[in-house]
């Protein structure tokens, strides 16, 4: 196996964990943490569609990515601090 598809499969791995640990600590604790839910999805999509040539295209990704985490804070604190 490829040193590369093994960090593909790994980090494949790693999304999916985010996604079930975010639902369950949405579920059982608050709504405030679905954004890691949804950054978690929008991860393992762009890994699993990532199959060749990881390394280049992680780099444009990386990118995209961290505006989108970005924006998830922003909305994560403005849910946690709103005024009731």
């Amino acid at each position: 196996m490829n040193s590369e598809d093994v960090i593909v499969y790994l980090t494949a791995l790693v999304a999916i964990g985010v996604i079930i640990v975010g639902l369950l600590a949405t579920i059982f604790h608050s709504v405030v943490l679905a954004p890691i839910v949804v950054i978690g999805i929008i991860l393992a999509f762009f890994v699993l569609r990532a199959k060749g040539n990881f390394s280049h295209k992680i780099e444009s990704m990386e990118k995209l990515c961290f505006i989108i985490t970005f924006i998830a804070i922003i909305c994560s604190f403005i849910l946690l601090y709103k005024p009731m």
